[in-house]
């Protein structure tokens, strides 16, 4: 078995080999493969890459290029391949540690290689604010930093930063040219200390609490009964339509407290005119707004799992599952809602290898019985974070994310993994010297599955 991830969908090969030579490679476009999908033939006088788009063209050049053994050689035969799943994701959190831009870049380059499509990137939360705001300065001035850094034993230091505008635009051009769309996540209505340090009449009782040094849910929610809430979510959610080009917006709105709105007589007011039940209600209320004003702009909303808790979710919003004990998401799937796999149990990069061994996040069944035929459809793929509250370092980035996020990037192009384990931990052992070359530190391998040895 070649070592290859994403192990290709067919693979003929002859058994021979020879030297692989540039000036012999042919690019064919042909429109009867699928979108992403290619056809690689390699023979002794030429090497032939068929490709219907330029994604399929970049991914079977990366194909050629895991094929390439040190001494130069190639494999002969024939590969055609295309992904199971459109979405193969990861996502970094910039909130809890900022990370540098070449970091971000050498991360991406390392996704890309083995076919990862959308980095999501998580850049506001309690700890931090890490987007520039022409709109809203107080966010760079005062909601980009907190007095302390580190968790469980904070260094008194001032700690912080953001990306600038230029950043982002080099970032997301970066990610461009390797096929991978840039989804940005503004959490609201919670994960919002950091907002509402810098604009704390945005919050129900004042709250202006400094942005928290420590984990953990707050009660830092943005006040769902004042209107200049809406008019500040809007405003910064207009400065991300502008900068970022795709499809996608993420608003977050997971683990959102709801003491301040059960006692704050603006927000029991808007339950009452709008005829909701309870403060449940509200965040359902408070999503589908954001998600109309994203829709009116031709954006698709993203939210985690918990904008479904009311009942009252917009339809065509995606919902992220993560950590959904009343399987909600399946329910959403199974009515023609689009959901993004993302459980905690198998694909939470900053768990260490104890709880989530490599062959648990390779275990990982994106399409589990509990949808019906047409909700598995709905599945649009996988999606594997990087919280960063216990990861202050890249290196230490690099230790947690890999391989396990290797055995994501088969399971999203593969659809299900492959039976032999034991070979994809060979495969991911063999890409160790590629992701040293890009900068990416891996677990050694007697980290992987700790139970096993």
């Amino acid at each position: 078995m070649l070592p290859l991830i994403p192990y290709p969908t067919t693979m003929n090969l002859s058994g021979g080999t020879c030297r692989f030579n540039p000036d012999t490679l042919v690019f064919q476009e042909q429109s009867t493969l699928p979108h992403e999908g290619y056809h690689l033939s390699i023979t002794p006088t030429q090497t032939v890459l068929a490709f219907a788009d330029d994604a399929g063209r970049f991914y079977g050049e990366q194909t050629l290029q895991q094929l390439t053994s040190p001494d130069g050689t190639v494999p002969l035969g024939e590969i055609e391949d295309a992904p199971r799943f459109s979405w193969r994701g990861f996502m970094i959190d910039s909130s809890r540690h900022i990370q540098t831009v070449d970091e971000i870049k050498a991360f991406i380059a390392a996704a890309a290689r083995y076919k990862l499509n959308v980095f999501h990137w998580h850049l506001c939360d309690d700890q931090g604010w890490r987007f520039e705001s022409e709109r809203y300065p107080r966010l760079n001035e005062i909601g980009a930093f907190r007095n302390g850094w580190g968790f469980g034993n904070p260094n008194p230091e001032r700690y912080g930063g953001l990306f600038t505008k230029a950043q982002i635009r080099d970032i997301i051009a970066f990610c461009a040219a390797r096929h991978i769309t840039v989804v940005p996540e503004i959490d609201m209505p919670g994960h919002s200390a950091a907002v509402l340090k810098s604009y704390p009449h945005l919050s129900c009782i004042g709250d202006a609490a400094d942005v928290p040094t420590g984990a953990g849910v707050f009660s830092s929610v943005l006040c769902a009964g004042k209107e200049e809430t809406f008019e500040f979510c809007c405003g910064i959610l207009e400065e991300v339509m502008d900068l970022f080009p795709g499809k996608y917006i993420h608003i977050g709105g997971d683990e959102v407290p709801k003491d301040n709105w059960d006692a704050c007589p603006l927000c029991q007011k808007r339950i009452a005119d709008e005829g909701l039940k309870d403060s449940e209600d509200l965040q359902g209320y408070f999503t589908a707004r954001i998600c109309a004003f994203l829709r009116e702009h031709g954006k698709t909303p993203i939210g985690w799992n918990e904008v479904l808790n009311a009942g009252i979710c917009p339809q065509d919003m995606v919902a992220t599952k993560w950590w959904d004990r009343e399987n909600r998401c399946d329910a959403f799937a199974n009515s023609g809602g689009k959901i993004i796999m993302e459980e905690t149990a198998h694909v939470y990069l900053d768990y260490d290898y104890h709880r989530t061994p490599l062959r648990q996040t390779y275990s990982y069944d994106l399409q589990p019985d509990t949808l019906t035929a047409a909700g598995k459809q709905n599945v649009l793929g996988i999606e594997a974070p990087i919280w960063t509250e216990w990861v202050e370092t890249f290196s230490r980035m690099g230790y947690m994310c890999f391989p396990r996020l290797l055995a994501v990037a088969e399971l999203g192009w593969c659809g299900k993994a492959p039976t032999d384990y034991p070979a994809f931990r060979q495969r991911a052992e063999a890409q160790r010297a590629a992701l040293d070359a890009l900068g990416v530190t891996m677990a050694p391998a007697e980290d992987w599955d700790p139970e096993d040895t």
